[in-house]
């Protein structure tokens, strides 16, 4: 971050915080929307932070489409109440509970709404990728998860965010697009079970920022965006970056397999065996993309032996991940009995 206006960054950063929370401890739909619209006045001057022409690009794309998907959500709202004389979940029309669910997939960047989001991206500093891939999607999957109908659309939404998700990043040599796009399959697994059970979202999301936090430092190390970067020689423990990556490719026994894990049991369970087939294949075809990125780390570690120390920050969240089968799983057994 740039430091020279470090106090106004912290407020906007305390603004974005104070809009999620906003969102999160209300049950009202007037009161969620007005901490989405705070949320979104915090996150756009962090966009700017470098000041490039391509950033101001970038962070008026992001306000066009969060505005209009917050007109719909407002819209809505407005129509419901109409209809209920409430502004709690009561969606007794289909057509207004359409609405609601396309303008917060629209918000997550949801396949086949995400078109915005991968341009956006690949712009920014890593710091901000990160709060665009976990943070700002903590409000919309909350207000998802109170939507009591349309469950057969948003599992829909959910199988075309992990098979497209997967897709579009096969051919990609952008390292910033190819989080993105892990990020989109990574949403269509939380969407498959937050109209189901939400708490199981949660873990998964929870689980899945604890695997981007060190895992995007790292890459942030390299000297570029592009995949070939990741063959120069850099002051980071490759075998940490390449058991993070396939942890978010789902390999056992990895952290990233335990939260796929818990969704696919509860599913089984339903009886929803298709859904369960289709997300496979979408982890699947993701994992292509994961092994490249593992495979050139590995050659690179193989050519340009290191033995440096990783920072001690990390090393909690590492032995987690690395440890999960042993730590998690058993918890995982408790949860769903």
């Amino acid at each position: 971050m740039n430091n020279k206006f470090f106090p106004s960054n912290f407020l906007f950063i305390m603004t974005m915080v104070t809009g999620t929370l906003f969102s999160l401890s209300s049950s009202h739909w007037l009161t969620m929307w007005m901490g989405l619209e705070l949320n979104l006045m915090g996150f756009l001057p962090l966009m700017n932070i470098k000041g490039k022409s391509m950033e101001a690009e970038a962070s008026m794309k992001y306000f066009i489409i969060q505005s209009m998907s917050s007109s719909i959500l407002i819209i809505s709202s407005v129509i419901m109440y109409n209809i209920n004389l409430s502004w709690y979940s009561m969606f007794n029309n289909n057509m207004i509970s359409t609405m609601i669910v396309l303008s917060l997939i629209l918000k997550l960047g949801g396949a086949p709404l995400h078109f915005w989001l991968p341009s956006i991206t690949k712009q920014m500093s890593w710091s901000i990728l990160f709060l665009m891939l976990t943070w700002q999607k903590l409000a919309p999957l909350l207000m998802l998860s109170l939507t009591n109908s349309n469950t057969f659309m948003i599992l829909l939404f959910s199988i075309s965010s992990t098979i497209m998700g997967s897709i579009m990043a096969l051919n990609q040599t952008n390292i910033q697009l190819i989080m993105t796009y892990s990020s989109i399959s990574h949403l269509g697994w939380m969407l498959s079970s937050i109209s189901l059970n939400s708490s199981l979202t949660l873990i998964y999301f929870i689980n899945y920022t604890i695997i981007s936090i060190p895992l995007m430092s790292m890459l942030s190390l390299s000297k570029g965006n592009h995949l070939y970067m990741l063959t120069q020689k850099n002051k980071t423990n490759n075998m940490i970056i390449i058991s993070l990556i396939l942890s978010l490719g789902g390999l056992p026994p990895l952290l990233g397999f335990m939260s796929k894990l818990i969704i696919l049991i509860s599913l089984v369970q339903m009886k929803m065996m298709m859904l369960t087939l289709l997300l496979f294949l979408g982890t699947l075809i993701s994992l292509y993309f994961y092994l490249n990125m593992s495979l050139m780390l590995m050659i690179k570690s193989y050519m340009l032996f290191n033995t440096n120390k990783i920072s001690k920050n990390y090393n909690l969240i590492i032995s987690l991940n690395i440890l999960s089968s042993f730590i998690i799983y058993p918890l995982i057994i408790m949860f769903i009995k």
